[in-house]
């Protein structure tokens, strides 16, 4: 009995030694939005016989995560992000003086690089869209914000340590079994303060290329992505500008049925009344290249709002957008705004 109360002890010990090793966090977020728009498709439709011109949605996130540092120094950990009860990222992280070394699903390099750089990525109401129901809806290409990259399984990214205000990232994704479509992905960021202006610039690029893929179901398949940007942080003020350029082609060199070439950029200022109130404006345009499909399509957004947070942890946001999607082709044209309400908590 003394032996069996002994190793018990020991057992116990050790585990509360490992645990006490290890830094384990749950963090979480919340968030409700309401939507209401009007534009050429839902006057054309008052009647309300095809579409509705409001809608809510609710998001939830929950992200679990723990590190643990060795004796040299060396540290490790891993993640899982749970989005609407959902694994949506699940990944794993070695680090030491030498950098980063990332595992399984995240953003790639590009993205990392990029995210948040984007005027409309950072926006009080997320990136730029119109309703899937509107007429003419969003043509293939044309962008919603200047983000680079994506979001990919089975990646592995490495992060050099920051010299001098320069970061280097590059990751290649490989697209599993069912598919030949691996991407290969690099961003560069570089942040200083100049007498009290905190400036970050970034260039990123993003390329998926295959052959005889069943997945696309193409004899050739490539995707280029490149963007850069700045953004200047100055008191309460917040400015962003950035620039991305897409290239997808089909068969080869050339475009193909499938295949366009669009230019995106967009821009906007933010600024902090004061602990609990932000106000921003934004604007965007893309547009796709006259040999492209659809070629000559394009759209613009603009966007202002007011963020107020009662508490912290929590914030309401009120947006207005103005948006105009021009179809070429079509000699068509959809003029419209989305007002939006958001109610979000993290905890």
């Amino acid at each position: 009995m003394r032996k069996v109360l002994l190793a018990t002890t020991a057992l116990v010990a050790l585990g509360g030694v490992s645990a006490a090793s290890a830094d384990v966090s749950l963090s979480a977020s919340a968030s409700w939005a309401y939507d209401s728009w009007s534009d050429d498709t839902a006057a054309a439709t008052a009647s309300g016989l095809t579409t509705n011109n409001t809608s809510a949605t609710m998001d939830s996130d929950f992200t679990i995560s723990g590190s643990t540092t060795a004796d040299s120094g060396m540290s490790f950990g891993g993640s899982i992000h749970v989005d609407d009860g959902v694994d949506d990222d699940a990944r794993m992280h070695i680090s030491d003086d030498w950098g980063q070394i990332s595992f399984g699903e995240h953003n790639d390099a590009a993205k990392s690089s990029s995210a948040g750089q984007s005027a409309f990525d950072a926006a009080l109401s997320g990136s730029s869209s119109i309703s899937s129901t509107t007429t003419p809806a969003l043509t293939t290409g044309l962008g919603t914000a200047t983000v680079v990259g994506s979001e990919a399984k089975g990646q592995v990214m490495y992060t050099s340590p920051t010299v001098n205000g320069l970061t280097v990232r590059v990751s290649q994704a490989d697209a599993g079994a069912a598919s030949k479509a691996d991407s290969t992905a690099m961003g560069v960021t570089y942040a200083i303060d100049v007498d009290g202006v905190g400036i970050t610039a970034h260039y990123a690029t993003y390329d998926v290329s295959s052959s005889g893929d069943v997945a696309t179901g193409t004899g050739s398949y490539e995707t280029d992505q490149d963007g850069f940007g700045v953004k200047i942080v100055y008191g309460d003020f917040t400015v962003r500008a950035a620039s991305m350029d897409q290239d997808v082609k089909q068969g080869g060199s050339t475009i193909g049925t499938a295949g366009y070439e669009a230019s995106t950029s967009d821009y906007g200022i933010t600024y902090a009344m004061s602990d609990t109130v932000t106000l921003e404006a934004v604007a965007m345009s893309s547009e796709l290249s006259t040999g492209s499909t659809n070629g000559g399509d394009s759209y613009e957004a603009t966007q202002v709002g007011v963020k107020y947070v009662p508490a912290t942890g929590m914030y309401v946001s009120l947006t207005n957008r103005s948006y105009e999607m021009k179809d070429l082709s079509a000699g068509t044209t959809n003029d419209g705004a989305n007002t939006r309400l958001k109610v979000g908590v993290t905890f």
